[in-house]
Protein backbone atom coordinates (compact mmCIF):
# COMPACT_ATOMS: atom_id res chain seq x y z
CA UNK A 1 0.00 0.00 0.00
CA UNK A 2 1.45 3.70 -1.15
CA UNK A 3 2.02 6.21 2.09
CA UNK A 4 3.89 8.45 0.20
CA UNK A 5 2.54 8.96 -3.41
CA UNK A 6 2.62 11.53 -6.48
CA UNK A 7 -0.35 11.33 -9.16
CA UNK A 8 0.50 12.91 -12.78
CA UNK A 9 2.31 16.14 -11.12
CA UNK A 10 3.53 18.22 -12.82
CA UNK A 11 5.23 22.12 -12.54
CA UNK A 12 6.34 24.73 -14.36
CA UNK A 13 9.20 27.86 -13.92
CA UNK A 14 8.94 30.48 -16.64
CA UNK A 15 7.08 28.25 -18.96
CA UNK A 16 9.60 25.34 -18.91
CA UNK A 17 8.61 22.15 -16.92
CA UNK A 18 10.65 21.24 -14.64
CA UNK A 19 8.72 17.95 -13.50
CA UNK A 20 6.57 16.32 -16.36
CA UNK A 21 3.36 14.00 -15.02
CA UNK A 22 5.69 12.35 -12.53
CA UNK A 23 3.60 9.24 -10.59
CA UNK A 24 5.53 7.35 -8.18
CA UNK A 25 3.98 5.43 -4.97
CA UNK A 26 6.44 4.92 -1.91
CA UNK A 27 5.61 2.28 0.49
CA UNK A 28 5.70 2.59 4.38
CA UNK A 29 9.21 1.11 5.56
CA UNK A 30 11.56 1.52 2.40
CA UNK A 31 14.64 3.35 1.43
CA UNK A 32 13.53 4.75 -1.90
CA UNK A 33 15.93 6.52 -4.15
CA UNK A 34 16.12 9.41 -6.75
CA UNK A 35 18.83 9.39 -9.08
CA UNK A 36 19.35 11.38 -12.24
CA UNK A 37 21.81 14.06 -13.55
CA UNK A 38 21.81 17.43 -12.08
CA UNK A 39 18.64 19.58 -13.42
CA UNK A 40 16.20 16.21 -13.67
CA UNK A 41 13.71 17.15 -10.86
CA UNK A 42 15.09 15.69 -8.18
CA UNK A 43 15.22 18.28 -5.59
CA UNK A 44 12.31 19.62 -7.33
CA UNK A 45 10.50 16.90 -6.19
CA UNK A 46 11.52 16.91 -2.69
CA UNK A 47 10.25 21.08 -2.74
CA UNK A 48 6.83 19.50 -3.64
CA UNK A 49 6.67 17.13 -1.38
CA UNK A 50 7.32 19.30 1.67
CA UNK A 51 5.25 22.10 0.22
CA UNK A 52 7.55 24.77 -0.56
CA UNK A 53 6.74 24.30 -4.26
CA UNK A 54 3.49 24.02 -5.12
CA UNK A 55 2.32 21.96 -8.37
CA UNK A 56 0.63 23.31 -11.34
CA UNK A 57 -1.09 19.96 -12.13
CA UNK A 58 -1.53 16.27 -10.14
CA UNK A 59 -1.76 15.33 -6.37
CA UNK A 60 0.32 14.52 -3.96
CA UNK A 61 -0.85 12.06 -0.88
CA UNK A 62 0.28 10.95 2.23
CA UNK A 63 -0.93 8.39 4.51
CA UNK A 64 -3.89 9.04 2.53
CA UNK A 65 -4.48 13.07 3.17
CA UNK A 66 -3.90 15.47 0.40
CA UNK A 67 -1.23 17.57 0.70
CA UNK A 68 -2.31 20.06 -1.82
CA UNK A 69 -3.64 22.91 0.56
CA UNK A 70 -0.86 22.30 3.38
CA UNK A 71 2.09 24.87 3.81
CA UNK A 72 5.79 24.00 4.36
CA UNK A 73 5.42 24.72 8.41
CA UNK A 74 2.71 22.17 8.82
CA UNK A 75 4.62 19.37 7.18
CA UNK A 76 6.70 18.10 10.85
CA UNK A 77 3.34 18.33 12.39
CA UNK A 78 2.03 15.32 9.63
CA UNK A 79 5.26 13.71 10.15
CA UNK A 80 7.58 14.45 7.24
CA UNK A 81 10.94 16.34 7.88
CA UNK A 82 13.70 16.76 5.68
CA UNK A 83 17.22 17.75 5.16
CA UNK A 84 18.63 19.99 2.49
CA UNK A 85 21.60 20.37 0.06
CA UNK A 86 22.74 23.28 1.94
CA UNK A 87 23.26 22.71 5.06
CA UNK A 88 20.76 25.14 6.65
CA UNK A 89 21.71 25.23 10.31
CA UNK A 90 22.41 27.98 13.28
CA UNK A 91 26.41 28.13 13.17
CA UNK A 92 26.33 30.20 16.54
CA UNK A 93 24.69 27.91 18.26
CA UNK A 94 25.77 24.61 19.70
CA UNK A 95 24.78 20.82 18.52
CA UNK A 96 22.96 20.14 21.67
CA UNK A 97 20.50 23.67 20.63
CA UNK A 98 20.68 23.13 16.98
CA UNK A 99 19.12 19.91 17.75
CA UNK A 100 16.73 20.98 20.46
CA UNK A 101 15.29 23.32 17.73
CA UNK A 102 13.79 19.90 15.97
CA UNK A 103 11.66 19.48 18.89
CA UNK A 104 10.11 22.85 18.86
CA UNK A 105 7.74 22.34 16.55
CA UNK A 106 5.73 19.58 18.63
CA UNK A 107 5.67 21.35 21.87
CA UNK A 108 1.64 22.92 22.28
CA UNK A 109 2.77 25.35 25.04
CA UNK A 110 2.11 29.33 24.38
CA UNK A 111 4.33 31.92 25.49
CA UNK A 112 2.07 32.47 28.72
CA UNK A 113 3.43 28.66 29.67
CA UNK A 114 6.71 29.02 28.79
CA UNK A 115 7.00 32.30 31.05
CA UNK A 116 5.66 30.75 33.49
CA UNK A 117 7.60 27.30 33.29
CA UNK A 118 4.26 25.61 34.12
CA UNK A 119 4.07 21.07 34.85
CA UNK A 120 3.03 20.59 31.09
CA UNK A 121 6.22 22.78 29.95
CA UNK A 122 8.19 20.89 32.17
CA UNK A 123 7.71 17.71 31.00
CA UNK A 124 7.88 18.51 27.02
CA UNK A 125 11.21 20.08 27.68
CA UNK A 126 12.05 16.87 29.62
CA UNK A 127 10.85 14.75 26.57
CA UNK A 128 12.59 16.75 24.16
CA UNK A 129 15.84 16.23 25.79
CA UNK A 130 15.22 12.82 26.15
CA UNK A 131 14.32 12.67 22.27
CA UNK A 132 17.59 15.08 21.64
CA UNK A 133 19.95 12.58 23.91
CA UNK A 134 18.62 9.25 21.73
CA UNK A 135 19.42 10.89 18.73
CA UNK A 136 23.08 12.46 19.50
CA UNK A 137 23.62 8.56 21.28
CA UNK A 138 22.54 7.02 17.44
CA UNK A 139 24.58 9.32 15.64
CA UNK A 140 27.91 9.49 17.85
CA UNK A 141 27.44 13.07 18.08
CA UNK A 142 27.95 13.45 22.08
CA UNK A 143 31.46 14.20 21.75
CA UNK A 144 29.95 17.71 19.76
CA UNK A 145 26.85 17.92 22.03
CA UNK A 146 28.52 21.50 23.91
CA UNK A 147 30.78 22.49 20.37
CA UNK A 148 29.26 25.47 18.14
CA UNK A 149 28.25 24.10 14.43
CA UNK A 150 30.70 26.86 12.94
CA UNK A 151 33.29 25.20 14.38
CA UNK A 152 33.00 21.89 13.01
CA UNK A 153 33.51 20.03 9.60
CA UNK A 154 31.49 20.21 6.98
CA UNK A 155 30.80 16.20 7.37
CA UNK A 156 29.77 16.56 11.03
CA UNK A 157 27.32 19.39 10.02
CA UNK A 158 25.52 17.41 7.59
CA UNK A 159 25.62 14.30 10.46
CA UNK A 160 24.16 17.35 12.74
CA UNK A 161 21.02 18.36 10.53
CA UNK A 162 20.58 14.62 9.60
CA UNK A 163 20.10 14.84 13.63
CA UNK A 164 17.69 17.89 13.37
CA UNK A 165 15.37 16.36 11.18
CA UNK A 166 15.28 12.73 13.49
CA UNK A 167 14.44 14.92 16.51
CA UNK A 168 11.23 16.02 14.64
CA UNK A 169 10.16 12.39 14.99
CA UNK A 170 9.16 12.10 11.59
CA UNK A 171 7.07 9.08 9.92
CA UNK A 172 9.03 9.39 6.50
CA UNK A 173 12.55 11.58 5.98
CA UNK A 174 13.33 13.21 3.11
CA UNK A 175 17.03 13.21 2.23
CA UNK A 176 18.54 15.60 -0.62
CA UNK A 177 21.88 14.18 -1.82
CA UNK A 178 23.17 13.07 2.18
CA UNK A 179 26.40 12.23 0.65
CA UNK A 180 27.40 15.07 -1.09
CA UNK A 181 30.82 16.50 0.42
CA UNK A 182 31.61 13.30 2.58
CA UNK A 183 34.24 11.21 2.55
CA UNK A 184 34.41 7.85 1.85
CA UNK A 185 34.42 6.69 5.47
CA UNK A 186 31.84 9.20 6.53
CA UNK A 187 29.02 7.87 3.25
CA UNK A 188 30.26 4.13 4.49
CA UNK A 189 28.79 5.45 8.44
CA UNK A 190 25.77 7.27 6.65
CA UNK A 191 24.99 3.93 4.40
CA UNK A 192 24.89 2.06 8.28
CA UNK A 193 22.67 5.25 9.80
CA UNK A 194 20.15 4.90 6.80
CA UNK A 195 19.37 1.50 7.27
CA UNK A 196 19.23 1.85 11.02
CA UNK A 197 16.81 4.54 11.03
CA UNK A 198 14.70 2.49 8.44
CA UNK A 199 15.41 -0.64 10.69
CA UNK A 200 15.19 0.48 14.75
CA UNK A 201 13.50 4.02 14.20
CA UNK A 202 10.78 2.59 11.41
CA UNK A 203 11.09 5.53 9.44
CA UNK A 204 10.46 5.41 5.66
CA UNK A 205 13.20 7.12 3.66
CA UNK A 206 13.07 9.13 0.52
CA UNK A 207 16.59 10.17 -0.88
CA UNK A 208 17.69 11.81 -3.63
CA UNK A 209 21.91 10.60 -4.66
CA UNK A 210 24.47 11.14 -6.83
CA UNK A 211 26.69 8.54 -5.03
CA UNK A 212 25.30 5.38 -6.74
CA UNK A 213 27.40 3.44 -4.23
CA UNK A 214 25.43 4.49 -1.43
CA UNK A 215 22.22 4.15 -3.23
CA UNK A 216 23.06 0.17 -4.28
CA UNK A 217 23.77 -0.64 -0.44
CA UNK A 218 20.67 1.08 1.05
CA UNK A 219 17.81 1.37 -1.39
CA UNK A 220 15.00 -0.71 -1.50
CA UNK A 221 13.95 0.81 -5.10
CA UNK A 222 14.84 3.39 -7.22
CA UNK A 223 13.59 5.77 -9.21
CA UNK A 224 15.65 7.48 -12.45
CA UNK A 225 14.53 11.10 -13.57
CA UNK A 226 15.90 12.73 -16.87
CA UNK A 227 14.56 16.19 -17.47
CA UNK A 228 11.76 16.10 -15.40
CA UNK A 229 10.68 12.47 -16.52
CA UNK A 230 10.87 9.07 -14.70
CA UNK A 231 12.18 6.42 -17.57
CA UNK A 232 11.89 3.89 -15.08
CA UNK A 233 11.80 2.41 -11.63
CA UNK A 234 12.71 -0.97 -10.08
CA UNK A 235 15.47 -2.31 -7.89
CA UNK A 236 18.58 -0.38 -8.06
CA UNK A 237 20.46 -3.55 -10.08
CA UNK A 238 17.36 -2.98 -12.83
CA UNK A 239 17.27 0.35 -12.94
CA UNK A 240 21.26 0.54 -13.93
CA UNK A 241 20.74 -1.83 -16.22
CA UNK A 242 17.66 -0.78 -17.59
CA UNK A 243 18.31 0.28 -21.82
CA UNK A 244 16.82 3.18 -21.36
CA UNK A 245 18.15 4.92 -18.39
CA UNK A 246 21.62 3.50 -19.97
CA UNK A 247 21.19 5.75 -23.57
CA UNK A 248 19.81 8.21 -21.39
CA UNK A 249 23.15 8.27 -19.13
CA UNK A 250 25.64 7.05 -21.48
CA UNK A 251 24.45 7.84 -24.92
CA UNK A 252 23.61 5.01 -27.69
Amino acid sequence: MSFLSLENVTISFGGIRAVKNVSLDIKEGEIFALVGPNGAGKSTIFNLISRLYKQNEGNIFFDGKSLNQLKPFDMPDIGIARTFQNIELFGNATVLQNLLVGTNVRKSSNFLSEILFTRSVRKEEVTSRVMVEEVMDFLDLQQYREKYIMGLSYGTRKIVELGRALALKPKVLLLDEPASGLSAEETEDLAFWIEDIKKIMGITVLMVEHNLNLVNKVADRVAALVDGEIISVGNPKSVQSDPKVIEAYIGV
